[in-house]
């Protein structure tokens, strides 16, 4: 009688885990810029589709990690790249919820201030345009004169 041994490792699980932790460890490597942009657009009264959008691309890395480490223990898997997605996928989720947190507060107490602050820098860049626009137009007088009649 033949005996087949069921305790050799597969491949079971393996691209989930693979595709969980590179996806986990993207959103965590990258939240530092995401959430300081999110932050920022959120004293001009934005940032909050950013925060959660990032929020959710950290959970799909988790939810995925876990798939895959599921996955690998069913089918006597490898299960290390699927455990180190779903660590790094929880961290990230948990920056990532703070950082949503953190653009409500900062709507919630920066309230209009962002708002007028664009708005009064909006009308200083356009004087500033404006200066610069009749600056160049009396250089350009000074070098050739409307009137000139010479050929």
């Amino acid at each position: 009688m033949e005996q087949t041994n069921n305790t050799a490792p597969t491949n079971a699980g393996k691209g989930l885990g693979v595709a969980g932790f590179v996806i986990s460890l993207v959103a965590l490597v990258l939240w530092i810029f995401v959430s300081g942009a999110a932050v920022l657009s959120a004293v001009a009264g934005g940032g909050m589709g950013l925060a959660i959008f990032w929020a959710v691309v950290s959970l799909v890395g988790t939810i995925l990690s876990v798939m895959g480490f599921m996955k690998a223990k069913a089918g006597n898997g490898k299960k290390g790249l699927a455990i180190a997605g779903l660590v790094i996928g929880i961290v990230a989720t948990l920056l990532s919820v703070r950082t949503v947190f953190a653009v409500k507060t900062v709507h919630e107490t920066a309230g209009d201030i962002g708002k007028e602050f664009l708005e009064k820098m909006g009308e200083g860049m356009k004087e500033g345009m404006e200066q610069a626009m009749d600056s160049l137009q009396n250089q350009m007088n000074e070098v050739a004169p409307a009137d000139s009649t010479a050929h």
